[in-house]
């Protein structure tokens, strides 16, 4: 009899300390949702959407008219707006930079599309238009007066051109690939067509030496953060192994499988973000009719599920790593903390 109290005792000894992460869990978020402070959100109708973190306390939106297009600053929690630019072109695309305080527009107007440098005032800083079908600059963190501006003609050719904004200099590049990724003030890596249309070489190119340099195989994918990059290879059914290298991991690649989509009948990650701060790359999952916002540890690989979402929609982190916007329009804001989702564009069927 003694000996069946002791495995019974044994038994809810376990029972307990396996419910006390769950629990303190619990107590955590409970915590951080009492210590965070109110966002206050834009009313309806004032905006078209969110264009990403200015700072961890603003983000910068759009508003248009059939006259001109507006970018504004929102303090995401006194609430308080302040213009930076007006154009009487379309807005269709920001970038935003939150460590140098900079802003990258692209401008459409009269079968034109301007490139436009702004400082955190929305003072301009380089502006160069340029006759195209389609644009695609690829903005240097590292430097932001460094960039390199793809342009497409509506049959899909291209010039690919290394600006350099703060010598007011755009020149025809040595290396003409649509799509680069920097990873140093000098340096950029892209992938080139392979042996199919789904994998490729990647391969890296130095401005100041001008010297190309092969560096991978049968890549998938790549993509470049600061101070992190990250490949995907094929791996097993739709699963990609992602491989992230950083300063920190000292040149050693740290792997994570993880699911992929169908993209434009390619492979390709889930919608994605990271945050420097915490070293965090997050992203999706499929999970029976809905999907898993995750966070995957790129210096272990390890990954969290942190809630669960109707739909896979594109988000960004702010810079400190406690929120991230989520939607097709940044129209949502989610705590990373927490795991509570608000709305920071009311739409107008809410307020009815």
């Amino acid at each position: 009899m003694r000996s069946v109290c002791l495995i019974l005792l044994s038994a809810l000894l376990v029972c307990l300390s396996a419910c006390e992460p769950s629990h303190q869990q619990q107590k955590q978020a409970a915590m951080a949702k009492s210590e965070e402070k109110e966002i206050v959100p834009l009313p309806a109708g004032k905006a078209d959407g969110a264009e990403g973190w200015l700072n961890n306390n603003t983000i910068l939106y759009t508003v248009s008219d059939p006259t001109k297009t507006e970018l504004l600053a929102y303090q995401i929690f006194n609430g308080k707006t302040k213009k930076l630019y007006q154009t009487d072109g379309q807005i269709v695309d920001v970038q935003i930079n939150p460590k140098k305080q900079m802003i990258l527009l692209q401008i459409t107007h009269s079968q034109q599309t301007a490139v436009v440098l702004l400082n955190q005032k929305g003072e301009t800083l380089y502006q160069k238009e340029y006759e195209t079908y389609e644009l695609e600059a690829a903005w240097n963190q590292y430097d932001p007066y460094q960039m390199m501006v793809t342009v497409f003609t509506e049959n899909w050719d291209f010039n690919t051109y290394h600006v350099d904004a703060k010598k007011d200099k755009s020149a025809l590049s040595r290396i003409q690939v649509p799509f680069v990724h920097w990873t140093s003030k000098d340096t950029f890596d892209y992938l080139k067509e392979g042996r199919n249309d789904k994998e490729g070489p990647l391969y890296t190119y130095d401005i100041a030496s001008e010297k190309e340099k092969k560096l991978e195989e049968d890549v998938l994918y790549f993509d470049s953060f600061h101070n992190m990059s990250f490949t995907v290879k094929a791996d097993s059914g739709e699963n990609g192994l992602y491989e992230f290298t950083s300063p920190q991991l000292n040149g050693e690649a740290v792997t994570a499988e993880w699911p992929l989509q169908t993209k434009y009948t390619s492979l390709a990650p889930m919608e994605y973000d990271y945050d420097e701060a915490g070293g965090l790359f997050y992203t999706f999952k499929e999970s029976g009719d809905a999907y898993k916002l995750s966070a995957i540890d790129v210096k272990s690989g390890k990954a969290q599920d942190l809630l669960t979402l109707p739909e896979m929609e594109p988000i960004q982190v702010s810079p400190n790593g406690k929120y991230a916007l989520y939607g097709f329009h940044f129209e949502c804001i989610i705590s990373l903390i927490s795991h509570e989702m608000k709305p920071i564009i009311i739409d107008k069927k809410e307020m009815e």
